[in-house]
């Protein structure tokens, strides 16, 4: 059965953590960025600890990163635990986590990418319905500001005590990267390409609790006692900035089907592939549908979700629909309460 943590209110504490790379420490301007916008739509922010961390490739020593989380659960101030950004190596977390204090605190948990191993980890031992959803100083301390199309999915998700409700595709979408080194990022909203809508893959109809994010993030949990359960679940999945070709997503489906995976799912989606040209997005979509080909459940694919902008934020733990034939991704419960 799904916790839900209460919904965040105007007023609330965001408390922003990084549980993997270091990224907030090394660019403060994304930082500042994304605290004003917190602060804009009418919430209070509270950097965690060690949130401004670098220690090579992760933002501190996992003793830290670890601590910061359970303190964020534990402040009463505190309502949405944010995560300043991705990385690799959120992992190294999770044998330090008392998930039973997360359990007796729940909050509102909330990220993408290599956050997909916290999202998941969290609600397979605990239950708490968690956010894969926009990130600090990605989405957040978007220029000029944030973008409407994640800002207002962010909001329904986290903010309403209501069903989700039916999902719908944003009419453009961008991958372009102005370089936050230079502060290039800072001196134009980046170029938006037209969206050709979500692709209805494999028609058919299903309904089951959405589990998923990062592909390459959710390896990190097979073979442990993380992984989740997948019987009647809608998996949803996308690729990272680290653009796996269609042969190793092609090989990782491949896993799935050998693991008994594929046989358990009543739907799929798939997130827009970050930095993928036509032919390998073509290339994917054949994939997908010939991994999928023997199983009945519905597959679509393009979604704005993940490692693309604008993105939606989706709860991992609630119940969703899929519905080809009325062109219908439909989340059925809210996502707090």
């Amino acid at each position: 059965m799904s916790i839900r943590a209460p919904r965040l209110r105007a007023g609330d504490c965001v408390g922003v953590v990084s549980p993997a790379w270091g990224g907030a420490g090394q660019f403060p301007h994304r930082v500042a960025k994304g605290v004003a916008q917190l602060e804009a739509l009418g919430f209070r922010v509270k950097l965690a600890r060690y949130a401004l961390g670098q220690r090579g490739w992760v933002s501190d020593t996992p003793e830290h990163r670890a601590s910061d989380l359970a303190e964020m659960f534990g402040d009463p101030e505190v309502r949405l635990v944010l995560a300043a950004v991705g990385g690799d190596h959120a992992c190294q977390l999770l044998p330090l986590l008392d998930f039973a204090a997360l359990a007796r605190s729940p909050k509102l948990f909330m990220g993408y990418s290599d956050i997909t191993v916290l999202n998941v980890a969290i609600w397979q031992q605990t239950g708490l319905v968690t956010l894969n959803g926009p990130a600090l100083i990605t989405d957040f301390a978007e220029h000029p500001a944030m973008f409407d199309y994640t800002r207002d999915a962010f909001l329904r998700a986290a903010c309403r005590a209501a069903p989700i409700g039916r999902l719908e595709p944003s009419p453009w979408w961008t991958e372009e990267t102005l370089s936050w080194s230079e502060k290039k990022d800072l001196e134009r909203p980046r170029h938006r390409q037209v969206s050709s809508g979500w692709s209805w893959l494999k028609d058919g109809a299903g309904e089951g609790v959405l589990v998923g994010g990062c592909l390459e993030s959710l390896q990190h949990l097979r073979g442990t006692r993380f992984w989740p359960d997948f019987e009647g679940a809608i998996l949803f999945l996308e690729t990272s900035e680290e653009r796996p070709t269609p042969a190793t997503v092609d090989g990782i489906l491949m896993d799935y089907e050998n693991m008994g995976v594929l046989e358990r799912l009543h739907g799929l989606l798939v997130g827009r592939p970050m930095g993928y040209s036509p032919d390998e997005k073509q290339a994917l979509r054949d994939l997908v549908l010939e991994r999928t080909r023997r199983f009945a459940f519905p597959v679509v694919t393009d979604m704005d979700f993940g490692h693309t902008a604008p993105q939606l934020t989706l709860p991992v733990g609630c119940r969703a629909r899929i519905d080809t034939r009325e062109r219908c991704v439909e989340v059925l419960d809210p996502a707090v309460g």
